[in-house]
């Protein structure tokens, strides 16, 4: 089965924002190229930089259709949540590129480059930052993802958001020193942000073995591999599963404990593993996040992306098991489906009865790399969570680092 480019999420959203590509095949063409992932291989270790690796190197792989050189001092990928798609490919320190690159602990000159670091929980564009302070994988995850971003925008031309607000470094406002995940977790929708999640968590878990819970309703179809982190593009043996059987036997590989169940949760519906779990929200509508919220656990978190890349937002929320806070922040709002005017987009609204240009302005346009920020921001939370405190924030991926937008929606709740 093969998808029409135009309703490819990532070429979808770059259609739908007014950056002047108007056909698929010239952004198919900005997007067929090789890329470099430098690294400072002193640095590029399972306990410092090497998950910034695997999500970045998994992101640009899924974002472009070229081939993703690797040059950190490694001739083998180390540990991960599944293994790098064959065209990420591991060089040594003296192989010579002169396309696009991309730094991670590493300054970069010239107009062909994109480079950030990460340190503790701070995270810096084109910037080093100071002290001898190991990624946390949380900040390694949110830095990748907004590299990741700062590549599609180069590639496409997107011009920077409010780039009179931003800033070289950010400190991620948790706890780098608090321990890892929950003993207890449940991941209810395991789509692009769920599937960033849950490789996130594999770093954050270390030799701890959770017990996971994972719901969803679908199955996987051909298009998912653009946004969703935990599938291999060859062989795409995941075409046609079910989502949760798929993804339950991954999490298995790791010597997790996990349950499935494919199932759309309903009003009444309540969680397996007993009121001291939490649980993640990677749903895309509302009425499942307030369904989840009382679905038993101790403490939820939540994020979703935005569609529009000329304005890529993340936001997220951390709250307890509160109806009437549920029924407060995840309120269905009307999706605007105006998209800019072109020769293209007028050749769809001439198919038959217009369908064409209905599925077009149906597909949620996204890129894996919101979808890493957004899992960072989630497990951030979760960290924090122990404070008793809710919260909602926002961030924006572009430019980089606009600071974020977090308050409180309560205090110390008990």
């Amino acid at each position: 089965m093969t998808i029409e480019l135009q309703n490819d999420r990532v070429i979808n959203g770059l259609l739908k924002a007014d950056i002047g590509l108007s056909t698929p095949d010239q952004i198919k063409a900005r997007l067929a190229r090789d890329m470099l992932l430098v690294v400072d291989p002193r640095r590029s270790g399972v306990t410092d930089l090497w998950p910034a690796i695997w999500f970045l190197a998994s992101i640009i792989e899924r974002e472009f259709t070229g081939t993703v050189f690797i040059k950190a001092g490694l001739d083998r990928e180390l540990p991960s949540p599944i293994p790098l798609g064959p065209r990420c490919v591991f060089v040594p320190e003296e192989f010579s590129f002169d396309g696009d690159s991309i730094g991670i602990g590493v300054s970069m000159v010239g107009d062909n480059t994109i480079w950030g670091d990460v340190r503790g929980s701070a995270i810096s564009y084109k910037d080093s930052l100071a002290g001898a302070s190991v990624a946390h994988p949380v900040s390694a995850a949110a830095l990748a993802g907004y590299l990741g971003f700062a590549a599609l925008a180069r590639a496409a031309s997107i011009p920077p958001f409010h780039e009179h607000w931003k800033h070289s470094s950010l400190s991620l406002p948790f706890d780098k020193h608090r321990e890892s995940i929950p003993e207890s977790i449940a991941v209810l929708g395991v789509g692009q942000i769920g599937q960033a999640f849950l490789a996130l968590n594999y770093f954050l878990a270390g030799s701890r073995l959770p017990i996971v819970h994972i719901v969803d309703k679908d199955i996987f179809e051909n298009e998912n591999y653009r946004t969703q982190i935990l599938l291999s593009d060859t062989p795409r043996t995941w075409v046609g599963q079910r989502k949760v059987n798929y993804l339950a036997s991954i999490c298995r590989s790791w010597g997790w404990r996990v349950t499935n169940e494919h199932a759309e949760i309903n009003w009444g519906w309540k969680s397996p593993l007993g009121p001291e779990a939490v649980a993640f929200l990677g749903f895309d509508n509302m009425t499942a996040r307030r369904v989840g919220v009382e679905g038993g656990f101790k403490w939820l978190v939540e994020c979703g992306v935005g569609t529009d890349f000329c304005k890529p937002r993340v936001s997220w929320h951390s709250l307890p098991p509160d109806r009437e806070l549920a029924k407060r922040l995840f309120i269905e709002k009307a999706t605007d489906n105006h998209t800019v005017d072109s020769e293209f987009i007028r050749t769809l609204d001439a198919t038959p009865g217009g369908c064409g240009k209905v599925i077009f302005d149906n597909v949620q346009a996204s890129a894996p790399c919101l979808g890493a920020i957004g899992a960072a921001f989630a497990a951030m939370e979760l960290l924090n969570s122990r404070d008793g405190n809710g919260i909602s924030g926002s961030a924006f991926a572009w430019s980089p680092l606009l600071p974020l937008q977090r308050e409180k929606l309560f205090a110390n709740h008990q």
